[in-house]
Parts: structure tokens; C-alpha cells; sequence
């Protein structure tokens, strides 16, 4: 139960690593999302009733590449609105249902749908051309 909030985030999104692959070094976006994983982490520690005392940025630090990888798999709106939680119910209201995200990765390349789909609207995304 140490790492409960982490451990909630990671399944509720059903993400995966992408791998790690140490030759490749990050490009400009990956080192973001790599440091605002690692802010997210710390956050996550610190608002946790379950880590009560330790030290936020220690306990992110000592977790696996695993974790940041899938972290940095999920959408930003998702660690902008975890970033922002007071609590772990805070953070659990940041995960959007199946149909939500679904329609966010189809609008990946437009913004204004996209916003509209994290907004709550699931068929925002539907007159676009099927990627999948």
C-alpha cells in the first residue's frame, strides 16, 4: 500500500511503458514530460496519507524507469489536472472513462476538439477521420 496513488493512476489508465532505450536520448518533449513526471510524482508522495513523512522528492526519485515511462505515455491534461489534485480523490477525478480518452487521442492534432473531448464531450472527436 506504500505507493497506492501511483499505483491507482497507472491501472485506471491502463497504460503501458513504451521501453526504455537508454542509447536514444530524450528530445525536447520527452525531457518535459520526463520532468513533469518526475514534479507529478513528488506531488503525488506529498498529498498521499499513506507516505505522511517521507520525503517527496527521495520517494520519486527512487522509482522505477518503468513508472516514468508509462507516466510519460499518458496525456498531459491528465498530469496537468493530477498536478493540480489536493488529494487522492482529486486525483482520481483527473481519469477520464475509456470513451473520454478515446476521443482525446483521436484529436490528437487538434487542439480544439481535444479540449472539447477532456471538456466531457466523448463524440467530440467523431466527424474526424478514423486514425485507429
Amino acid at each position: 500500500m506504500k505507493y497506492l496513488v501511483l499505483a491507482v493512476v497507472a491501472l485506471s489508465l491502463g497504460v503501458a511503458g513504451s521501453g526504455c532505450d537508454e542509447a536514444k536520448p530524450d528530445s525536447p518533449a520527452e525531457a518535459a514530460a520526463r520532468s513533469q513526471c518526475k514534479a507529478l510524482f513528488a506531488h503525488l508522495v506529498a498529498i498521499s496519507p499513506h507516505l505522511d513523512g517521507k520525503d517527496p522528492a527521495k520517494v520519486a526519485a527512487a522509482l522505477p524507469v518503468e513508472d516514468y515511462e508509462s507516466c510519460m505515455t499518458t496525456e498531459v491534461e491528465i498530469r496537468d489536472c493530477m498536478m493540480g489534485a489536493k488529494d487522492v480523490a482529486g486525483v482520481k477525478a483527473c481519469i477520464p472513462k475509456d470513451d473520454i480518452l478515446k476521443c482525446m487521442r483521436r484529436a490528437k492534432d487538434v487542439p480544439e476538439i481535444r479540449k472539447r473531448c477532456w471538456a466531457g464531450d466523448a463524440h467530440a472527436a467523431d466527424q474526424l477521420k478514423a486514425t485507429e
